[in-house]
């Protein structure tokens, strides 16, 4: 950006990926790991508060041009007007020796407070909406990604890949990663690769351990889970397991609706006719709001995960001991 840099960045949607990329660029510009550490601090939703706010972007940088200030889902913590004008009015006082970034995991509507504070700050602020990409979208920004990389995917491979993960931009980018790898950068990755590497979205494990689950079958559960660690990272084998309680929810509410096996494809934006089955199959399993608790649990392991409050092997025990525990 040129000229004087922003002091407020205003970072809200879906794709926590995204908003992650745009923080590690922030945070590099402060200098070396090290430095760029000793100069940030994240304020999160369940501890934030004003006078925090103020304490952190008012405190001087050390060994770098600003501090950066992450602040998570602040107006969760500001229900009401008085709240909000204090904030704002913060935001406008702001030294230039900040960089606050307010992250708000969801997408804003047009009206929103924040949207409209951003809209009369000028220069001062920066916003940018990081909403779920659609297939197009993904196809483009993974042919990007793979030149970024040191590497070229072609268009049909990258929308074959875009089929099958989804919207998940931090597991297309994992699979990239390894489609890349696969072919050692050497060439260009081909839909042949893609089909060759056998991605997982329907892996018999995930499917094995949710039938544990289903049965709260701890034992088995936990077997499986140690398993699957064995065979892929944490981070991987949590974004997998997401992503199945995503597609059983959505399969519920086709159900719960009336829909059969080929609505639930379709309404859940599954790829295959055998992974579609399997879903349906798994979703009758479970009550709907069986399906939501167990969701919102796994968004808040993600945020405890995301903030440093537990390792994800531990948290993902406990989620299979408490989805397990009567």
């Amino acid at each position: 950006m040129a000229g004087t840099p922003p002091i407020v960045y205003l970072l809200y949607g879906e794709d926590e990926f995204g908003i992650a990329g745009f923080l590690a660029e922030l945070s590099a510009r402060l200098g070396d790991p090290a430095t760029a550490s000793m100069n940030t601090t994240r304020l999160e939703s369940s501890a934030f508060s004003i006078a925090e706010l103020r304490a952190a972007a008012f405190a001087m940088p050390f060994l770098a041009p600003r501090r950066l200030v992450v602040v998570v889902d602040a107006s969760s913590r500001l229900p009401n007007k008085d709240l909000r004008e204090k904030f704002t009015g913060l935001l406008d006082q702001l030294p230039s020796t900040a960089a606050v970034a307010l992250v708000e995991y969801r997408n804003l509507p047009e009206e929103d407070w924040l949207l409209a504070w951003v809209r009369q700050a000028g220069s001062r602020a920066f916003v940018r909406n990081y909403s779920r990409m659609h297939e197009g979208d993904m196809v483009r920004w993974l042919q990007d990604q793979a030149r970024h990389s040191g590497g070229e995917i072609t268009a049909a491979a990258a929308g074959l890949l875009a089929r099958m993960v989804g919207p998940d931009a931090r597991m297309a980018y994992q699979e990239l990663q390894k489609l890349l790898a696969y072919v050692n950068y050497s060439r260009t990755v081909q839909t042949e690769d893609v089909e060759a590497l056998g991605i997982p979205v329907f892996h018999e494990t995930i499917f094995a351990l949710v039938d544990a689950l289903a049965v709260q079958d701890g034992k088995s559960a936990s077997r499986l889970l140690r398993k699957f660690l064995d065979e892929q990272d944490p981070g991987y084998v949590f974004t997998m397991i997401t992503r199945q309680f995503r597609l059983l929810l959505l399969a519920r509410e086709v159900l719960d609706a009336g829909g059969v096996d080929r609505d639930v494809k379709a309404g859940a934006g599954i790829k295959t006719s055998y992974e579609a089955r399997k879903v349906t199959a798994q979703a009758r399993r479970f009550s709907l709001s069986t399906l939501e608790s167990v969701y919102r649990r796994l968004l808040e392991i993600d945020t405890a995960i995301k903030t440093g409050q537990i390792e994800d092997e531990v948290a993902l025990d406990s989620l299979v001991a408490g989805v397990t525990t009567p």
